[in-house]
């Protein structure tokens, strides 16, 4: 009798764990579809970013004219690498390529410092992982969908590193580097070589420059410690200083452009309506310092953007993402910046870049390692805030993953800074991008004529890169820009940056931000991408 009331209250216990557990995940879930719907604007004092010391164009930090201008032709919201793309593409398009009649005046508004924030905050890695990506994209969309969003993020690397060294933007630190990916979970090891397998056999072009290395013949090859490592991936990426690369640009453009483009920070957009007597420019975005009337509105804050669009509550949302620069090892290999890592676990990722010469080491990642898994750090809309349990695994992670041997010792504090970024995620883990339906915006345009030559006024965005900012967000922003100038009669001309052609030749149509794709979305259906 005793072993079977022993059994039964084993099984009992069992089960009230079950129910423990399943209460306890509807209530995170509970509490993220919370987060995630109560939008907020960026924090004044977020933590500081090891990118943004010692700026090398001071003046572009703060910089506001002494009064708001009252109008302009185009208002970007957002001074990071999609607000920039947008004001590059438009500019250099109207004056290069004949797009429009008149030139047209941009008026680009912070809320905060510029580019302070995703893009003046993340790793700075251009990196497409072909073969992670392929696999979940066929299965979603099929083989021809998948090549042609994976061609969208291949194109990034070549397109940023021709544009910077055309433009001479040398204080971007770009360089091309070889990327390491290091598996240390034995089944996502095995399924990673399935992965390469099968870009290979779909789309060879993606893959040739993958190089498989199985087990300890890899890590001795790139000095890895071996009982942390399963093989490894290599293949060809490119790294860079984001907010010295966006910084560069504005100058660049400033100083081609005065009296077409200016940067207003510290210029927080709390609304915009319609103004109804005002068919030219009927938008009215409101701010602390005043009004702008404007033709077009772009929202290009990444998740920040649902702020403004009623209609993407709840479908564009922020995961908080953790930085550090650290410094390296005594023993580690000197590699001049030239290598970029990539770790992969049973579940999560982390993922280093270098520097150039001996420089620090910028080790970001670790979201798993939060309190809760990693749930508790989406639709968390602070960059003011370091979550301990992150932070305290970053710290340790490269010293383990490489070993005493390969390491070495720290000479210095290992961790000379830390910080945190909004990444801008939506459901189905694409971008938006285009044209906003008012149904969306819930601001309808309504002009008397159609006759009216501004009927075509329109908000857009940029937005929701799913921390891969670097891969989709200057293209989205690019196609935007070329949208806005109008692009109808034979595309584009090839030039730094802008690829040739019309949009919908190389912009994936899974992409567009259209209201029926929005009120698709479900958090649901991100939980099982993920």
């Amino acid at each position: 009798m005793g072993k079977v009331l022993s059994k039964v209250y084993d099984e009992a216990f069992k089960i009230r764990a079950l129910i423990s557990e399943i209460l306890t995940t509807k209530q995170c879930f509970d509490d993220l579809v919370s987060r995630v719907s109560a939008v907020t604007f960026p924090v004044t004092n977020p933590t500081s970013s090891f990118w943004q010391n010692d700026p090398v164009f001071p003046e572009l930090v703060n910089m506001q004219s002494e009064n708001l201008p009252e109008t302009a032709d185009i208002v970007i919201i957002g001074s990071g690498i999609s607000g920039a793309s947008v004001a590059y593409s438009i500019l250099n398009g109207v004056q290069n390529q004949g797009k429009a009649k008149q030139p047209l005046r941009i008026v680009m508004i912070e809320a905060r410092e510029t580019c302070s924030g995703a893009t003046g905050r993340n790793g700075g890695h251009i990196k497409c992982a072909a073969y992670l990506e392929y696999s979940s994209l066929k299965s979603r969309y099929g083989i021809d969908s998948a090549k042609k969003i994976l061609q969208f993020q291949r194109r990034h690397m070549p397109i940023l590193l021709d544009m910077i060294q055309q433009m001479g933007l040398d204080s971007a630190e770009a360089k091309d580097v070889e990327t390491v990916d290091i598996f240390t979970d034995e089944k996502v090891w095995n399924e990673a070589k399935l992965m390469v397998q099968e870009l290979r056999d779909d789309f060879p072009d993606a893959a040739e420059d993958i190089v498989v290395h199985d087990g300890s013949s890899g890590c001795e090859q790139y000095n890895v410690d071996p009982q942390h490592c399963y093989g490894i991936m290599s293949y060809r990426a490119a790294a860079l200083s984001p907010y010295r690369f966006i910084t560069a640009l504005y100058a660049s453009l400033l100083a081609s452009f005065p009296s077409d483009f200016s940067i207003e920070t510290k210029t927080l957009a709390t609304d915009i309506r319609i103004d109804s007597k005002d068919s030219g420019r009927p938008f009215v975005v409101t701010t602390p310092r005043g009004n702008i009337n404007a033709t077009h509105v772009v929202h290009a804050t990444d998740a920040f953007a649902a702020n403004l669009i009623p209609g993407l509550k709840g479908k564009l949302f922020p995961l908080r993402g953790h930085m550090t620069a650290q410094s390296p090892g005594t023993h580690f290999a000197k590699l001049a910046g030239s290598r970029s890592w990539c770790f992969h676990h049973k579940r999560g990722f982390d993922y280093i870049s270098q520097r150039p010469g001996e420089g620090e080491l910028m080790v970001g990642g670790g979201v798993i390692q939060s309190q809760d898994k990693g749930i508790d750090e989406f639709g968390i809309w602070r960059d003011d805030q370091i979550s301990y349990p992150v932070l305290a695994y970053l710290n340790g992670l490269m010293p383990t993953i490489f070993g005493t041997n390969i390491w070495g010792v720290d000479e210095a504090p290992r961790a000379k800074q830390a910080w945190t970024g909004c990444m801008g995620f939506t459901p189905d883990l694409l971008p938006f991008v285009g044209k906003l339906e008012d149904g969306l915006t819930q601001r309808k345009l309504e002009f008397p004529s159609e006759k009216d030559d501004n009927k075509e006024a329109a908000e857009w965005i940029s937005a929701g890169f799913q921390g891969e900012g670097m891969v989709m967000a200057w293209l989205s922003g690019v196609a935007v820009g070329m949208m806005i100038i109008g692009d109808e009669e034979g595309g584009f001309l090839e030039c730094p940056g802008i690829p040739e052609g019309n949009v919908q030749d190389w912009l994936p149509r899974e992409f567009v931000c259209s209201k029926q794709r929005v009120d698709k979305l479900s958090l649901t259906d991100m939980a099982t991408l993920l």
